[in-house]
């Protein structure tokens, strides 16, 4: 049972009658059960990934919070009686301490089970790569599938921990409590990654019935299932044929099929996120965004500024500002303290951070090395325009550039989703040759043709019509929302015949255009990282 299943949105309304039903400070509980049965209902084996995840988080944490307030006291009763050397060699050695308990609980544990269940083959197909080169005997695999869901709620818990370890949040007591954060149901397969600050207390506190809830819920929920069937499943075709013969379709076709995995993948992830946003909303639950119309952005640092907001945020400030400030990042400063200028030795530990966030960031995606480079093709891109931001300002100036035409703004725009597609030669091909091979063609074999069967390969005419219809309002959608106008406040301030006319011909877009297979809609393309 997956979110795109109609039995589980029956589960998920059966879930709402009970929680508001159920005294208001044992609301939770009906969360949790709901969150535990959708992962038994997964598979025992993710079910027991789950209570290990938990168990190793409850041990982390409360072993980290006492270490805190052990050394709180001690350093109180010391005040006065040691010198500041032997302070700081105190300090230090309660650091070190509480590191233990994180690498433990964080790395060999919750990292520990991510690495072995999803990139233990991964590792065993490079090492085996390495050992027929000199003729020795291969590795067998592991044979273990990684369970739905794994790469979201270990950062979300690594997350929780790490907030525990510097001193921003109290542990939980309640191991159910803390089960509920790891498993909260509705994000568990593609997020959005939740921070303890900002969603536990929602997830335990109980809310009162709210019609306003159930309504902008049940909106935000149709918008979601509207982009994924009526545009996302309508285009994954058009994409599989582009790309299942990619070694025989033009490099024009394959330019396309780039730009269009662009917005399938976007109307696809983001139609889940509205719908699980919805769904928590329903509960009185607001959970964080994902997304701010990453297709409008004007550069790529601000296209992953709006795309995939939860796990952008979370490298940045669980990743990225260490690292920027850790001893590689010094001791890269050093190394070019010579060869550079001064500006250039300034940014070196932001291009020594943005390094490994985004060989991380490709990691995180897939075990594959066509995502790795990809995200070092995105690091590549980001770490020049740094560079270069000098040059580029003084190229705008010399040539008079009004950076607030629309002109210019339009330019940006269509200059980062060009940058954004290319790069989706890495993950759109089914190996990292392939990649090589589409790029090849692409630059060899471009061969531009407006025909039908170029532009829109094995497409029906009533396909194209209803992606058309979709694409259309959801241009028109997210344009109301650029100009900083909340779609449904927006809806709800027409009248009344208008908002169910919307509602009228989203259901019928959806029952009429969507593309559907045996269970309701087609699986989720994010569900797989």
């Amino acid at each position: 049972m997956t979110v795109n299943n109609l039995a589980f949105f029956l589960c998920f309304m059966i879930s709402v009658v009970i929680y508001y039903l159920m005294p208001k400070g044992k609301r939770w509980v009906v969360l949790l059960l709901a969150s535990l049965l959708f992962y038994y209902l997964m598979g025992v084996d993710t079910f027991l990934y789950v209570i290990l995840t938990t168990v190793s988080l409850m041990i982390s944490t409360d072993r980290m919070y006492k270490i805190e307030k052990t050394a709180d006291r001690e350093m109180k009763e010391a005040k006065g009686k040691l010198s500041r050397e032997e302070r700081k060699a105190l300090k230090a050695k309660i650091k070190a301490r509480k590191r233990r308990w994180l690498v433990w609980g964080v790395l060999v544990v919750n990292l520990g089970i991510l690495l072995v269940l999803k990139y233990g083959d991964f590792f065993i197909d490079n090492i085996n790569y390495v050992l027929s080169r000199f003729g020795m005997e291969s590795v067998n695999h592991l044979g273990i599938v990684a369970p739905l869901g794994i790469s979201y709620y270990t950062l979300q818990s690594i997350g929780y921990a790490l907030e525990v370890y510097r001193g921003k949040a109290e542990p939980e007591r309640n191991p159910f409590k803390v089960l509920l954060f790891v498993t909260y149901f509705p994000q568990m397969t593609q997020g959005p990654i939740g921070r303890w600050l900002d969603l536990a207390p929602q997830l335990y506190q109980g809310h009162d019935f709210s019609y306003h809830n159930l309504s902008y819920g049940c909106q935000r929920i149709l918008w979601g299932v509207f982009k994924k069937a009526v545009i996302s499943d309508n285009m994954r075709p058009l994409v599989n044929t582009i790309f299942d013969n990619y070694t025989t379709s033009s490099g024009f076709t394959l330019f396309l099929g780039c730009a269009y995995v662009v917005i399938q993948m976007y109307a696809d992830f983001s139609g889940y996120t509205d719908i699980v946003l919805g769904m928590s909303q329903v509960y009185g639950i607001r959970m964080t965004e994902n997304f701010e119309r990453p297709l409008f952005a004007n550069s790529l640092a601000d296209y992953w500024r709006r795309w995939h907001i939860s796990l952008s945020s979370w490298f940045r400030d669980y990743v990225f500002y260490p690292a920027s400030i850790s001893k590689g990042a010094i001791a890269f400063g050093k190394f070019g303290k010579r060869l550079f200028s001064a500006r250039i030795r300034r940014l070196f530990p932001v291009v020594f951070a943005l390094c490994i966030v985004w060989f991380c960031t490709g990691f995180w995606h897939d075990a594959s090395w066509r995502y790795i480079l990809w995200g070092i093709a995105n690091g590549v891109v980001l770490i020049s325009a740094i560079i270069l931001e000098p040059q580029f300002n003084w190229m705008k100036e010399m040539l008079h550039i009004p950076q607030e035409s629309w002109w210019w703004k339009l330019f940006c725009i269509l200059r980062t989703f060009l940058i954004v597609s290319l790069m989706k030669v890495f993950p759109a091909a089914d190996s990292t040759s392939g990649s090589f091979q589409i790029i090849k063609r692409i630059l060899f074999n471009f061969d531009i043709s407006l025909s039908r069967e170029a532009i829109f390969p094995g497409m029906q005419d009533y396909t194209l019509i209803y992606i058309a219809f979709g694409l259309i309002l959801f241009f028109i959608v997210s344009l109301i929302q650029e100009r900083k106008m909340p779609m449904r406040d927006f809806l709800a301030q027409r009248p009344f015949a208008v908002r169910w006319l919307v509602y009228f011909v989203l259901i019928a877009g959806i029952l009429g255009f969507g593309a559907f297979d045996s269970t309701m809609i087609g699986g989720f393309e994010y569900a797989q990282f």
